[in-house]
């Protein structure tokens, strides 16, 4: 009894189809991870009950760590559904992709402020908005832990309002540059006067944390979770005032690059 062979087209077909189950297996094995922005963005509405979001801003990046041989790829998404405003990053290392890594989603009904390595962002239904502008006050905050009588104590000190040009990026959102071109960073402030800092400056020396009475941390410093004011103003072609704004952006969101 003859047995069957195949020839060579239906080698090529059978290793075909059987590098595509393997490759299904592998992408179910991960959890069938998102690697569009639309794939992202589905995975968003329904983990927060969200439709139809409709992506306003995406932008990518890439970083590589010295114990690393690849490089991990950052996606940062702006999004609305409805008047539901979300900003969040999905991060991808080969395969492997993982939502809200180094940074939480943010969500804001009617306006979202948000802010990624120098610039801040603001969402909202701006259609007739020709221009904007924004102001952040930052305040010297300082907050002290004691163990002894598990108790917070907030020093407040002199604080300062930073104002910023909007820049159109479509019909509901405008971007501030907040980082100086002259901007110094955190390893060159010695010597720098208070008057120098710009907001991402501000952001990162002026709120502090410490744990008193704890000598394992060697007194060591915390940067500190806080909300600044942002007061926008929107105006229409003529220079007129259309509407104003008070939204909130935090200091890790100023601060770190992602």
């Amino acid at each position: 009894m003859s047995r069957f062979r195949l020839n060579r087209k239906q080698k090529i077909v059978r290793n075909l189809l059987a590098c595509g189950l393997l490759g299904l297996a592998v992408y179910a094995m991960l959890g069938f991870p998102p690697y569009t922005v639309r794939g992202m963005l589905d995975r968003v509405e329904r983990r927060y009950l969200l439709s139809d979001l409709e992506p306003l801003l995406v932008e990518r990046s890439s970083r590589k760590y010295s114990n690393q041989f690849y490089k991990n790829h950052d996606n940062y998404l702006l999004a609305k559904s409805g008047d539901t405003y979300v900003y969040t990053m999905y991060t991808r290392s080969l395969l492997r992709v993982r939502p809200e890594y180094g940074r939480n989603l943010k969500m804001g009904s009617g306006a979202l402020c948000t802010a990624r390595d120098g610039t801040m962002y603001v969402a909202g239904p701006f259609q007739t908005a020709a221009s904007a502008t924004a102001e952040v006050t930052a305040q010297k905050t300082t907050q002290y832990y004691t163990q002894a009588t598990d108790t917070w104590e907030t020093v407040r000190g002199e604080s300062h309002t930073f104002t910023f040009q909007g820049e159109r990026l479509g019909e509901e959102l405008f971007s501030f540059r907040y980082r100086a071109e002259d901007h110094h960073a955190s390893w060159a402030l010695e010597g720098v006067p208070e008057s120098e800092y710009d907001l991402e400056n501000a952001a990162e020396e002026w709120y502090s944390s410490y744990w008193i009475d704890l000598p394992e941390t060697g007194g060591g410093r915390g940067l500190l979770h806080a909300d600044l004011p942002v007061h926008v103003t929107l105006y229409d072609e003529a220079g007129n005032l259309l509407n104003t704004l008070d939204l909130t952006v935090d200091t890790y969101e100023l601060h770190f690059r992602y």
